[in-house]
């Protein structure tokens, strides 16, 4: 029976490890877009932190009519703002805007992220 439990707390820690080495605050940004660039709201929502669900369903609302994708997006964390983590982005959103399509740069916009339940989310821009 203790092997058991030594086991179970093994594989505990390495899942707990893996699953904080792949989580960074500038992981938060792009799924927080896509889910903008594909009108998904509930994605959006899970990719929000719950202060900044208001807002985020405003977003949604300015990229409703459109359809898009991410574009050689990499972002990194910029430095910190209370409890925040700041993230920059380079990249740009490939927006189709009734069959035209249109490049937004992702660069010069900063984004607010923090962790929430061992998540990182989009908490808003600076």
């Amino acid at each position: 029976m203790s092997r058991w439990i030594a086991f179970a707390l093994v594989v505990a820690l390495v899942l707990s490890a893996c699953r904080s080495a792949q989580s960074k605050p500038q992981d938060a940004v792009p799924p927080y877009l896509r889910a903008l660039l594909a009108n998904d709201e509930d994605a959006l929502l899970r990719a929000t932190c719950p202060e900044w669900e208001e807002e985020a369903a405003r977003d949604l609302a300015a990229f409703s009519g459109v359809t898009g994708e991410l574009q050689d997006v990499r972002c990194q964390a910029a430095g910190t703002e209370g409890d925040y983590t700041l993230v920059t982005c380079s990249g740009t959103m490939q927006i189709n805007y009734n069959g035209e399509l249109r490049d937004r740069s992702l660069e010069g916009q900063t984004y607010r992220v923090k962790e929430v339940d061992g998540d990182w989310k989009m908490c808003g821009y600076q």
